[in-house]
C-alpha cells in the first residue's frame, strides 16, 4: 500500500474511534481525489456516513466499491445494512445472505441479517439467524450483547395483542414512517453542532435522495456556553429521571441501566437506532420526535467507553 495513502487511512481510523464521522468523511473525500480508484475507501466513506445517518449517500459510496472491488464480503455486509435502513428489506437481505456465502465464519453478518428482521417486528426468522451468530461465536460479547437486547425487544412486543401488533408492524414497514425515522437520525447528527459548508451541502443532498428536499434543516445553537462539570453532571441526573418516566410509561421490561450500557458500549451505526426501537410503539412523528431529542440528550450526556469514560459534551468542555 502507498505510504501516503496508509498514513491517511490511519488518520481516519482515528477519527471514526474519536466518534467524529463527518470530519471523516470530509477528510475522506479530499483523499479520494488523489486515490479515485481504490474500493477500501469507498467503503470507509460508506461507514462514516452510516455514522452519520446519511444513508442514501453510504449507500452510492458502498456501491462505488462493490463495483471497483466486487464480491468484497465485508462491503456486502454494509450496504446490505444500508439498504435495510432504506427500507429495501429485498435486496439488503440479499446483500446480507450473499457476504454469509462469501465468508461462512463472520458472525457478524448473521448477526446483522438477524437484526434486519428484529428491526422490523419479524422474531421468528431473526432468532433463527441470531442463532447462527452465537453458533459461530457463542462468547462474543457483542453477539450476546445484540442477543440481550433482540430478546428483549421480543419479550416486549409480547405483551401486544394480535392486532396491534400487526398495526404496529405494518406501521413500521410504512413508507412515510421510515422516511421520517430516517430523518429524525439524520437531525440527531447534526443538532447542537455548528455546520460546515461541505456538511450543509453533503445534508441537502442526502435529504434530496430520500425524497425529503422539501425539508428544511434550520440550524440553532443552543449549546449551553456556560458548560461546567457541575451544570452536566445535573442535566445527566434530569434525564436519567426523563428515561425512568418513559420507561414506566411504557412499562418497559427494559431498565435505565441497560440503556446507558447501550451508549457506553456503542460500537457502530447501529446503536443509536436500537435504542429508538426500545420506545418506538407506533406514535406519530412529533410524539416520537420528542422521545428522540430526550434520547439524543442522553447520548450527549452518558459516557462513552470510545471517549475515555466521558460524554460527549464533557468531551466538549475538555476541549
Amino acid at each position: 500500500m502507498d505510504k501516503n495513502l496508509e498514513k491517511k487511512i490511519k488518520k481516519v481510523d482515528s477519527l471514526l474511534k474519536k466518534n467524529e464521522p463527518s470530519e471523516a468523511v470530509n477528510f475522506i473525500k479530499e483523499t479520494i481525489k488523489e486515490f479515485p480508484d481504490n474500493a477500501y475507501l469507498y467503503y470507509l466513506l460508506g461507514i462514516a456516513r452510516m455514522k452519520c445517518y446519511r444513508f442514501c449517500l453510504a449507500k452510492r459510496a458502498l456501491e462505488k466499491a462493490d463495483k471497483i472491488d466486487p464480491g468484497n464480503p465485508e462491503n456486502l455486509r454494509s450496504l446490505g445494512w444500508v439498504k435495510v435502513m432504506l427500507g429495501e428489506l429485498k435486496q439488503g437481505r440479499n446483500d446480507l445472505r450473499e457476504a454469509i456465502n462469501l465468508d461462512l465464519t463472520n458472525a457478524l453478518a448473521y448477526l446483522d441479517l438477524a437484526m434486519s428482521y428484529f428491526h422490523f417486528y419479524e422474531f421468528k426468522e431473526g432468532l433463527e439467524w441470531l442463532g447462527r451468530a452465537k453458533a459461530l461465536a457463542p462468547k462474543d460479547p457483542y453477539v450476546l450483547y445484540n442477543s440481550e437486547i433482540a430478546e428483549k425487544m421480543k419479550k416486549e412486543m409480547d405483551k401486544y395483542s394480535e392486532f396491534d401488533f400487526k398495526l404496529m408492524k405494518k406501521e413500521k414497514l410504512d413508507p412515510k414512517v421510515q422516511g421520517n425515522f430516517r430523518f429524525l437520525m439524520l437531525e440527531k447528527s447534526f443538532r447542537n453542532k455548528a455546520l460546515t459548508k461541505e456538511e450543509m451541502k453533503e445534508i441537502k443532498e442526502e435529504l434530496e435522495l430520500s425524497g425529503m428536499g422539501d425539508k428544511t434543516v434550520i440550524y440553532k445553537d443552543n449549546i449551553d456556553k456556560n458548560l461546567t462539570k457541575e451544570s452536566i453532571a445535573k442535566r445527566r441526573k434530569e434525564i436519567e429521571r426523563a428515561i425512568l418516566n418513559l420507561l414506566e410509561k411504557f412499562e418497559s421490561d427494559f431498565t435505565l441501566e441497560e440503556i446507558k450500557q447501550v451508549i457506553y458500549n456503542e460500537k457502530n451505526d447501529n446503536e443509536f437506532s436500537k435504542i429508538i426501537s426500545i420506545f418506538d410503539k407506533g406514535q406519530d412523528s412529533e410524539k416520537l420526535k420528542e422521545i428522540l431529542q430526550l434520547l439524543n440528550d442522553a447520548w450527549n450526556y452518558f459516557p462513552h467507553k470510545c471517549l475515555g469514560g466521558l460524554c460527549p459534551t464533557e468531551k466538549m468542555l475538555e476541549n
